[in-house]
């Protein structure tokens, strides 16, 4: 498959399970790598663990893995990608070659993006980068048809789609492995031009400009191309029903996987949070269309050419009904409303203590946040207070399960909400 050289157009490579490759990795299961234990996608996983179900051979020296995860009600595949040496198959880490290999130009350099994220990212000759994503399935992911219709209706705030390689599932599913996109050269994290902004000027028009973003991409997501015929529809009153009680789960789950002196504040908040969630207009059809699908500050970059947004693959944390590629706008709008919040949090932290400082951060989050609502256009509020209340309870999860020293964050934003 050629990447970087497919500067137009959406080219995508599609391979079957290699059936002898899968009998050699089996013999010789789990591969050879950095610890018996790494992290595929955002939960850690013992490789040793896994059956071994699929194979692509993309060369003699490289490979991806395809495998079960064993625990109950996990129907996803772990991707593992694979690099040969001395006659055994190792996990591939960059400068290995073979994002360089994938994206068409094999002698290319390879640097790893070294930031906390679901799925692994390798920039290839500062010219493309190929993300691996870890975790696929069991249906295809919606990245591929978002991008396909966002370049079809010209929308530029995206990097430019450089092509797609895909593996067929036992269920005759294809399900995308990598993703390449053009490299934005000086191009930034949003969480360190957001968090640089904070710091260096408390400067809420990034609310503004953010909301700018969100409104263009709405827009386009919503204009009917060959990739999208109809991309606009209606939710049923069930489709509504089952998002109130999704983000109800969420809450209870919040709830029992916090402990201690924060789980008892969580219990006093509580009942206030549930009424934001009740809020959800169960008995109303809703107006859908595609969306982001886990949209906050970490998915716009900022670079030379303005702001550009990136991952459309949807939330790891979701289910597939939050995750269906038509939502309201209202998720992402919410989405991005407590991202705003949790970055002046995550400021907040690392500035040296001083009431003052925190003071005017509080004062920037909560301008921000207007300014963000807006210029985002028209939203219905109670389907934005419920799908946010429901994600912080998803960062509350999140933080309990896999990374807890995130917990300050959602924790702050709920206090300044409901503490009051």
């Amino acid at each position: 498959m050629v990447l970087v050289e497919a500067q137009r157009g959406f080219a995508a490579a599609s391979y079957a399970t290699d059936t002898a490759l899968l009998a050699e990795l089996r013999a010789a299961w789990p591969p050879a790598g950095r610890n018996a234990e790494d992290r595929a996608g955002y939960r850690p996983t013992n490789f040793a663990a896994l059956e071994a179900v699929g194979a692509v051979r993309l060369a003699d020296r490289f490979a991806i893995g395809l495998a079960r995860d064993p625990r109950p009600g996990d129907d996803a595949f772990v991707v593992i990608c694979l690099a040969r040496e001395d006659g055994r198959w190792r996990l591939a880490v960059a400068g290995d070659g073979l994002s360089a290999f994938v994206a068409g130009v094999p002698m290319a350099s390879e640097r790893s993006i070294e930031v906390d994220q679901t799925n692994g990212s390798v920039v290839v000759g500062e010219r493309a980068i190929v993300k691996w994503f870890r975790r696929v399935g069991p249906a295809p992911s919606r990245a591929p048809t978002l991008l396909a219709h966002l370049g079809a209706v010209g929308f530029d705030g995206i990097p430019a789609p450089l092509g797609s390689l895909t593996w067929v599932s036992p269920d005759g599913v294809e399900l995308t492995l990598a993703q390449g996109d053009a490299f934005l050269p000086g191009a930034r994290d949003g969480w360190d031009w957001c968090r640089e902004t904070i710091e260096e000027t408390l400067d809420p028009s990034l609310g503004t400009r953010l909301g700018g973003l969100t409104a263009d991409l709405h827009e386009a997501l919503a204009t009917p191309s060959l990739v999208i015929l109809e991309p606009v529809a209606t939710a049923g009153t069930a489709s509504v029903a089952r998002w109130r009680a999704a983000a109800d789960a969420a809450l209870d789950e919040a709830l029992a996987l916090t402990g201690g002196d924060i789980g008892a504040e969580l219990r006093g908040f509580a009942p206030a949070m549930r009424q934001a969630i009740d809020s959800l207009p169960v008995h109303d059809e809703l107006r859908l269309q595609p969306t982001h699908g886990d949209f906050h500050v970490g998915q716009v970059l900022e670079w030379s050419g303005g702001l550009a947004v990136i991952d459309f693959d949807g939330n790891p944390t979701l289910g597939s009904d939050a995750n269906a590629v038509r939502q309201p706008v209202e998720r992402d709008i919410a989405q991005m409303h407590a991202s705003i919040d949790l970055v002046g949090r995550v400021t907040q932290k690392l500035v040296p203590p001083d009431r003052d400082r925190a003071a005017a951060i509080d004062g920037w989050i909560e301008e921000a946040r207007r300014r963000y609502l807006a210029a985002v256009g028209p939203f219905d509020e109670r389907l934005l207070a419920s799908f946010e209340v429901e994600q912080l309870c998803r960062e509350l999860v999140y933080a309990a399960r896999f990374l807890p020293r995130w917990r300050y964050a959602p924790m702050a934003a709920l206090r300044a909400r409901f503490g009051r």
